[in-house]
Order: C-alpha cells, then sequence, then structure tokens
C-alpha cells in the first residue's frame, strides 16, 4: 500500500509547532530565516531546528516534496521529539500525550 503524501504532509504540522516553540528567537538577526553564509547561524544553538522549520515551514511548498523527501523530514522531527521526551515516556506505547501519539501516529505512516 503506497504512502499517503497528504498524511505525511498533515503529520509536519505537530512538529512544526513543537519546534518553534522550543526556539529562542528574540536575538535571531534573521527572524528564523537560516542563513548558511552567517557566521552567527553557523554557531547558532539551534541551527538544525532552524534549518528543518526552513524546509518545512508553512510558507515552503512541501507538496512538491518527494514521498522520500517528506519521510526524511519526519524522521528528523522524530528524532527531536523523541529528544525531548522526559523519562516517564519509557512506556511510550501505553502514554497519551501528544507527543507519544504524534510519534506513534508518524511511525506507522512511516511503516507503510
Amino acid at each position: 500500500m503506497p504512502t499517503n503524501k497528504a498524511l505525511l504532509i498533515e503529520l509536519l504540522e505537530f512538529p512544526r509547532k513543537r519546534i518553534l516553540q522550543s526556539m529562542d528567537v528574540r536575538h535571531c538577526p534573521h527572524a528564523v530565516f537560516y542563513n548558511q553564509n552567517d557566521e552567527q547561524c553557523l554557531t547558532c544553538h539551534q541551527g538544525m531546528e532552524c534549518i528543518w522549520i526552513n524546509h518545512n515551514d508553512e510558507l515552503v511548498a512541501v507538496e512538491q516534496k518527494s514521498v522520500a523527501e517528506l519521510k526524511q523530514q519526519l524522521l528528523i522531527a522524530v528524532d527531536f521529539i523523541d529528544s525531548s521526551l522526559t523519562p516517564h515516556h519509557l512506556s511510550r506505547r501505553q502514554c497519551q500525550c501528544e507527543n507519544c501519539l504524534w510519534l506513534r501516529k508518524v511511525q506507522q505512516a512511516l511503516s507503510q
């Protein structure tokens, strides 16, 4: 059964919100637009999050990305969400928090 591209695009909404919430952009000279030629961006501790947002923001035409590209971006988001979980999420099969529910949805979508 082929992966539903619309579902993959929909699944990007949750990490987009979480990543933006986690970022401190008060002092960002580029308003979260990653600039690979700026030393500040290259050394910023939020570089990976910023790059991900710039590739998957609501303003990016993600529907033009291939299924493989969408899956890759979701895997990066899974790593981010997974790393933000506290130790009480060790039994994720039973956890019903937003993060764990999203992780299960992504796991199911990527296995199709």
